[in-house]
């Protein structure tokens, strides 16, 4: 369906703007004959305007679609985080590392340790510094 748009989209386009344009340089140019300049608004106003419009109109719908997916997939991404985030809590006494998170979260470290910093500051949690400096997130839950 979204193909279909798209490819309706630009036949649509294409065929709305090169014509309006010449319609509207035909109604422009004083030396069109007033018969043809009749012609050229009929053909703006039944075909060309539109066709420029419904083209316009499927484009702008796609991008609004588009917009929409990538939400529910970044909510849906956030959503799985959040369960790898509170899984790894409960096996491990509500300590986390960045590698942690990282790798079940199957997200970059910079990333994991963005979250972890949000969710610390939400959840007041505390850090540990293990022997081999490593540090690790304490969250009492």
């Amino acid at each position: 369906m979204k193909l279909i748009k798209q490819i309706l989209a630009v036949c649509f386009l294409l065929f709305g703007i090169p014509f309006s344009t010449l319609a509207i340089l035909d109604i422009l140019n004083p030396k069109t004959p007033s018969q043809s300049k009749n012609g050229a608004v009929a053909a703006l106003v039944v075909l060309t305007i539109p066709s420029t419009l419904l083209g316009s109109y499927l484009s702008w719908s796609l991008v609004q679609q588009k917009k929409k997916e990538q939400a529910l997939l970044v909510a849906s991404e956030q959503k799985q985080l959040n369960l790898v985030f509170l899984e790894i809590l409960e096996q491990n006494s509500g300590r986390i590392t960045l590698l942690q998170l990282a790798k079940k979260g199957e997200i970059s470290i910079p990333k994991a340790k963005q979250y972890l910093d949000e969710k610390s500051k939400e959840l007041n949690a505390s850090f540990e510094v293990d022997e081999e400096g490593n540090i690790s997130y304490r969250f009492f839950v």
